[in-house]
């Protein structure tokens, strides 16, 4: 196991520089001059602008740029703003990096286990009304954008009800209406998938054995059935993260949240290039990182993985 996951610890290390090269080189393409940006009203001192060229090292050529980037990397600092002066990119994301990671992986830890019970429920009622009224259900949560249901819930459960706070970010109840947001997409997407493999699952012979040997029924579908759907289920859940941290600049957008999505968009519409790059970079490790956790929890459940990676 400890081979396999070096291995594919080794691949992802060059899934990271490969993002690092057309990041920096993507966003150097983008039209626009981060310095005329910064000069504002002074545009057109060319003593200012030749000074704040040399700090930021634009007057160098571009690969000499790049080096310093990567050095900037490494240190950790990830580079000066353009937008905030005097700041690193590290200090204006610094609080992002939690915040963010912290909405997925809530949504996600409860996505999971209440995709996994909708799904099995349905599932062993197929057809009924039960199992018509949660597909339904289910494919009305999958087609609702996540801003519509945001303006939703708000006008509900705040404006209304006043139960929540509109917008915001520091308190736990702050944290209830984005989570929501997040977790009703995947929660549907997974209760689908489980549902479809549990059908397939409960024709098996395996479990008509357990059922004739007199297993309880409980066992039966929560250990043998539902035992058996997870590898395929398991691999989803990269897809299923990666789709949460997309809808993180939505959320975070609608409910003032600082995350690292509403840094991102503050950050390209300021023409901030550092700040966006490592922003990028971020996502990228974050997605990578959950997909390996995915890829080893997917070679724990199945061990013919992990002897086909040794044999390769």
């Amino acid at each position: 196991m400890l081979h396999y996951a070096t291995r594919r610890l080794l691949g992802l290390t060059l899934v990271w520089a490969v993002a690092l090269i057309v990041t920096f080189f993507a966003v150097r393409a983008v039209p626009g001059d981060p310095i005329m940006v910064m000069l504002s009203d002074h545009a057109g001192d060319a003593v200012l602008e030749a000074r704040l060229r040399a700090d930021y090292g634009l007057d160098r050529p571009l690969p000499v740029q790049f080096l310093a980037y990567i050095g900037d990397v490494l240190n950790g600092t990830f580079g000066l703003s353009y937008r905030y002066v005097g700041s690193t990119v590290i200090d204006v994301i610094r609080d992002g990096m939690t915040i963010t990671p912290l909405l997925a992986l809530s949504a996600l830890f409860i996505a999971v286990p209440l995709g996994l019970f909708f799904g099995v429920f349905a599932a062993v009622r197929a057809g009924s009304w039960a199992d018509t009224g949660i597909i339904l259900l289910l494919v009305t949560f999958i087609s609702i954008p996540s801003f519509a249901l945001a303006a939703l819930l708000v006008w509900i459960l705040s404006l209304k009800l006043a139960l929540l706070p509109v917008a915001g970010w520091g308190s736990p109840a702050q944290l209830v209406l984005p989570v929501t947001v997040l977790v009703v997409g995947p929660m549907a997407v997974i209760a689908r998938l489980t549902r479809t493999y549990m059908l397939e699952v409960l024709d098996r012979d395996f479990v008509r054995t357990a059922r004739a040997k007199g297993v309880r029924e409980n066992r039966v579908i929560w250990r043998h059935a539902l035992g058996n759907t997870m590898v395929p289920i398991v691999t989803s859940i990269g897809l299923i993260f990666g789709g949460l941290l997309s809808g993180a600049f939505v959320v975070e957008t609608v409910f003032n949240i600082p995350g690292l999505g509403r840094i991102a968009i503050d950050s390209v519409l300021a023409r901030d290039y550092p700040v966006t790059m490592s922003i990028v970079l971020l996502f990228t490790v974050f997605y990578s990182l959950i997909n390996l956790c995915v890829d080893l929890i997917y070679a724990w459940l199945d061990p013919r993985i992990r002897s086909d990676e040794a044999s390769a």
